[in-house]
């Protein structure tokens, strides 16, 4: 059998290794080396654009802008959203029907 003590004893092991894998990636400059590469990629645009003005070729914005939208849509993620939005519908359904009997209730 399996003592609520010890799975709560992994559980607070489990947040604590968590917490030191997220402080050791953000000391170690993970994700400032995350931003920078976006940023150069920017500056590699920006550049782009200057020699366009210059060579007076035609601007157009979609050709400088850096669109950077992950799709994290899975099976799970999806089977949840239509769970979420059966729920909000039956829920919906429940709460004007107990609304509307006692308006009828209230006014007869």
């Amino acid at each position: 059998m399996i003592s609520y003590k010890k799975v709560f004893h992994l559980f607070i092991l489990f947040l604590f290794l968590s917490f030191l894998v997220l402080y050791f990636a953000q000391a170690g400059g993970y994700y400032e080396d995350l931003n920078n590469k976006k940023a150069s990629l920017t500056e590699e645009k920006i550049k782009e654009f200057e020699d366009d003005v210059k060579n007076g070729k035609e601007i157009k914005v979609e050709n400088y802008v850096v669109n950077i939208k992950k799709d994290y849509s899975n099976k799970i993620s999806d089977f949840g959203l239509f769970t979420s939005k059966a729920f909000a519908k039956y829920f919906k359904i429940g709460i004007n029907g107990i609304f509307g009997s006692v308006d009828k209730m209230v006014n007869e």
